[in-house]
């Protein structure tokens, strides 16, 4: 055994639920994968000359041979192929637990700390908190059931959510004493059992409110920590549609990619792959500027230092009614922009995946791409 390292069986094991879980997620993304595609009509539909050219002779040098209804996906709207886009089943079953420590995932990304990780970052008002079943109040002191009920019964309004097992608006519970008079708050704390979150509903700036004032319009931007320094890859501002608490595209909102000043680009992408260039509610998305936009980018590169067990992040932030950016969550095994903003790695692609796949080429070599 080397020095400093998991022992013989506990690697097994680790390797073992590693490749498990990531398989499972590469499977459904090519799932996904497959129902775009046919959302869209089988998408670019570049020749198999032009994908042999253009994309395989790229990804050879690094022994890998990506399917091409990735590339018909990600290079249908502009209409031609550019080989460093990364498919997910090759970023899930190589690049993510290359450049991710994947075993710290839960731990790190619980919600339940992010004051303890990210102090300096405004955060929503913590209501109460639940870690293994250990009730905590606002301000960290252990309370009781009762007490923690108690505290509800105070609130005039609150978003209940999984601090850990959370994703894509699953299990968000939103309160309001006016909408929820006959709540029972007894079941409602045992229906969430362990592991949650109850925060104050942030207010956003009138800019994102005039949107959709309905749900939380939050900037969702990917980062990556490369030789030192924190990248942006992308940003897309997230909205809800019709009365929707939710923003997530999943749910049924609309994603628009944010250009480096800040300033929405001109179509964003629904839930069924089309691009449309305004909101059902009349806004159009070319006249928006997204306030505090150069803040939030600040504020994801100096927190993204403070965690290097992951090199990839995707960050929510909203932007709140005096301009401050809020750290909503962030999320330690992303997706990655790429049908909305273009390639992962951006100028950087050849650079990152010669440090995977050229210096440490048994992790190339050990895993299949089925």
């Amino acid at each position: 055994m080397g020095i400093n390292q998991a022992g013989r069986w506990e690697k097994f094991c680790k390797t073992i639920y590693q490749s498990v879980d990531l398989y499972a997620e590469a499977k459904k993304a090519q799932k996904n994968c497959r129902r775009s595609l046919a959302t869209i009509k089988g998408g670019f539909r570049g020749s198999n000359k032009l994908f042999r050219q253009q994309v395989l002779s790229f990804w050879s040098r690094y022994n890998i041979k990506p399917k091409k209804m990735w590339y018909d996906l990600y290079c249908y709207k502009d209409k031609e192929y550019d080989p460093r886009y990364i498919p997910e089943d090759i970023y899930w079953r190589i690049i993510y637990p290359t450049l991710n420590k994947t075993s710290f995932r839960h731990a790190y990304t619980d919600k339940c700390f992010y004051k303890q990780l990210f102090p300096y970052l405004k955060q929503p008002r913590t209501i109460l908190r639940n870690s293994n079943n250990c009730f905590y109040d606002g301000l960290g002191n252990i309370i009781s059931f009762a007490q923690a009920k108690a505290i509800l019964e105070s609130e005039k309004q609150f978003v209940l959510k999984p601090a850990i097992y959370s994703g894509e608006g699953v299990d968000i519970f939103f309160y309001d004493k006016e909408e929820h008079m006959d709540i029972d708050f007894d079941n409602l704390l045992k229906l969430y059992n362990s592991d949650y979150i109850v925060q104050d509903i942030v207010s956003q700036h009138k800019t994102l409110a005039d949107i959709h004032p309905k749900s939380l319009n939050t900037i969702r931007v990917i980062s990556f920590l490369f030789q030192g320094e924190v990248y942006i890859s992308s940003a897309i501002l997230r909205m809800g549609v019709g009365g929707s608490r939710l923003d997530n595209v999943s749910a049924g909102g609309l994603a628009c990619p944010i250009k480096n000043d800040g300033r929405l680009s001109d179509n964003a992408i629904n839930r069924k792959s089309q691009w449309v260039s305004s909101h059902p509610g009349g806004t159009v998305f070319s006249e928006i500027t997204i306030p505090s936009y150069v803040k939030v980018l600040d504020a994801i590169k100096r927190a993204h230092k403070d965690i290097p067990h992951f090199r990839i992040i995707g960050w929510d932030f909203s932007i709140d009614e005096v301009g401050d950016p809020v750290l909503i969550e962030y999320n330690g095994a992303p997706g990655m922009n790429q049908v909305s903003c273009g390639p992962l790695f951006g100028d950087l692609t050849e650079s990152v995946l010669n440090e995977i796949f050229l210096e440490e080429t048994m992790v190339a070599t050990n895993v299949a791409i089925n």
